[in-house]
């Protein structure tokens, strides 16, 4: 009959078979190990990336948002100017105004001034017609007196003396007052051409500044619309660079994660390394 019962095996087979099994988790650990330091490394590495660019992130949102806050200051002050623009254009405006009125009521004064003369000086040259229409009857009641005396009759010749000498008189004053007369007129007639030239110059005056009141009224419009836009540009501005920052501190969330996690990982990987090569130590 054969022996059919199992050959038991030797302690010496039994401890190389035991180291074997050992050697084999020892190098399937070492790689585990090597496999989760390298992962862990590369995701600490991008961690690392992630916070570097949260960093550079940070800096372009504070810049943005610097950016924002001046435009919004230059808007503030572009509106301080184009209101202050706005009231020197209404004080210009209203200045010019009244040069240009004060103008037309010294032109309209120079208009009387000048009818007034011309009003003048037809009376004085009515004045001197009168008075040569004297001269002339007093010219001829000396004709009539020397007839007389030729008649012999001193009466009437003394009478018509004392006519014509009384008419030469009046004669010669008429003609002296007509010439004073004349003399207003002209006055006038001057007085009327500097109050025509004071007029013209006033309204001249008056237009300048209405010309430079609507220039600086454009120029107010113009800062005004532009600092509602700055400070529109300066709000989103603003924003966006806020928005930056949100995203660059959520960069930050993760990258630090990411380095906490995969710093966990190296380390669990060389805790496995360690365990590796002391269970390759006790499979030789």
């Amino acid at each position: 009959m054969e022996n059919t019962q199992p050959v038991k095996k030797s302690k010496s087979t039994r401890t190389s078979v035991s180291k074997r099994k050992l050697a084999k988790s020892a190098g399937e650990m070492k790689n585990a190990a090597a496999t989760a330091v390298t992962e862990g490394k590369q995701v600490t590495a991008q961690g690392a990336e992630r916070l570097q660019m949260a960093g550079e992130m940070e800096n372009i949102g504070t810049v943005a948002f610097a950016q924002g806050a001046s435009d919004i200051t230059r808007a503030v002050d572009q509106k301080l100017q184009a209101d202050r623009m706005a009231v020197l254009s209404d004080v210009v405006a209203m200045a010019g105004v009244a040069d240009v009125s004060q103008g037309a009521e010294m032109l309209a004064a120079s208009e009387d001034v000048g009818v007034l003369s011309a009003l003048v000086g037809l009376m004085s040259l009515d004045g001197i017609e009168h008075g040569l229409e004297l001269a002339r009857i007093s010219g001829e009641l000396q004709t009539a007196r020397d007839v007389v005396a030729a008649l012999k009759l001193p009466v009437l010749e003394t009478f018509l003396s004392r006519r014509a000498e009384r008419l030469h008189d009046m004669s010669v004053e008429q003609i002296r007052l007509a010439m004073s007369t004349n003399g207003v007129s002209q006055v006038l007639a001057a007085t009327g051409e500097r109050i025509t030239a004071l007029g013209e110059n006033e309204v001249q005056e008056g237009m300048t500044r209405l010309t430079v009141s609507e220039a600086a009224a454009l120029k107010s419009a113009a800062l005004s619309e532009a600092s509602v836009e700055l400070a529109a540009q300066g709000l989103e501005e603003m924003a966006i660079g806020d928005e930056i920052s949100q995203a660059a501190r959520l960069e930050v969330i993760q990258g630090a994660g990411e380095i906490s996690s995969g710093s966990a990982v190296v380390g669990a990987g060389l805790a496995m390394d360690v365990v590796a090569e002391k269970l390759e130590e006790k499979s030789k």
